[in-house]
């Protein structure tokens, strides 16, 4: 496919899906930057121009109207197919930059507990880091026995 904006819309759907899949799994650094992409890809997918009304324009001679063989045949498929994907590509996107900045803020504001679980050399070691986090969070973000 030659059109740019439609390439633009499957590539902002996949990299907004693949995005969100890696922030799920803790591999925020790729759903980061799968999530910037298919933000970028789907917004320019949707500022794009239609290129059926440039390739209408081009294919028609400069005298006089067009005879009816030459002009091209509608697509089937609407104005504009690449719309619903460039949309999801966008929202997934979003949505994996919400997770993306909320794993980040989590591991800023409890950067402490983050870094005794780094550090310690024995499971005893390992369960005492859970005394830096609040108790709710224990059960949630907490090393388990």
């Amino acid at each position: 496919m030659k059109d740019p904006a439609q390439r633009r819309a499957r590539y902002a759907l996949l990299a907004g899906m693949w995005g969100f899949f890696f922030a799920l799994f803790d591999l925020t650094e790729i759903g980061l930057l799968l999530g910037a992409l298919g933000l970028y890809w789907g917004i320019s997918s949707l500022r794009a121009r239609r290129s059926a009304a440039t390739a209408t324009d081009a294919t028609r001679p400069a005298t006089g109207a067009a005879p009816a063989s030459a002009t091209p045949a509608k697509s089937s498929g609407g104005g504009r197919p690449q719309t619903t994907a460039a949309v999801s590509g966008v929202v997934l996107a979003a949505i994996t930059l919400a997770i993306v900045a909320g794993a980040y803020t989590v591991q800023l504001a409890y950067r402490d507990y983050y870094t005794c679980v780094d550090d310690s050399l024995t499971r005893s070691g390992l369960l005492a880091c859970n005394e830096r986090l609040p108790e709710p969070l224990r059960d949630v973000f907490g090393v388990q026995d």
